[in-house]
């Protein structure tokens, strides 16, 4: 028993269709479809049949979402085969992967050194917010004064602790600093 498909773009067979009637003319066969000799069976995961020659093949079915393998970023990919190089079905899983060519490799130098960058940039706030009270002339004891500095020194020395850039160890100011410095 003979069926019919339509083909779409990339020679993409879809169906086995059945046409419809139009009473007073009969069938109506669309200009995109074909008849073949049987029913097509289902096509092997992750391929889809599509006409190639007026004869139906098995294509591997990579159409949709897709990522570059540049930069990650999404796109969509319209057409069976292979996927052209430079994308990837496998979505990027972070900011600081890469792509080894068959496979997303964090780059943990990367990713180090913007955790370097982030906690310097908030060391420097932190020492920018408590500018103000080592004024010599800004109304604190001598006590205070010493705790201030001593919070300073600690921010300046932070990034060569062994500690650094984990930000639970941040140095902590004294109670009496975040209350001037809010």
């Amino acid at each position: 028993m003979t069926a019919i498909y339509l083909v779409g773009l990339d020679g993409i067979l879809s169906g086995p269709i059945t046409p419809p009637m139009v009473p007073g003319i009969g069938v109506q066969v669309p200009d995109n479809a074909v008849e073949l000799a049987a029913e097509l069976p289902a096509p092997h995961g992750g391929y889809a049949w599509a006409l190639e020659g007026g004869d139906p093949v098995q294509r591997a079915d990579n159409r949709g979402q897709v990522y570059s393998t540049e930069d990650g970023r999404q796109l969509l990919h319209e057409v069976l085969g292979p996927l052209p190089d430079g994308v990837t079905k496998i979505p990027k899983p972070g900011l600081f992967h890469a792509w080894s060519g068959d496979e997303w490799v964090l780059d943990v130098a990367a990713q180090l050194e913007a955790a370097h960058a982030t906690e310097r940039a908030w060391r420097n706030v932190q020492i920018a917010t408590s500018d103000f009270l080592v004024m010599p002339d800004y109304p604190i004891s001598d006590v205070l004064r010493g705790e201030l500095y001593t919070y300073r020194q600690n921010l300046r020395d932070w990034p060569v602790a062994g500690q650094f850039p984990n930000a639970e160890h941040r140095p902590q100011p004294p109670a009496w600093i975040t209350e001037h410095t809010q």
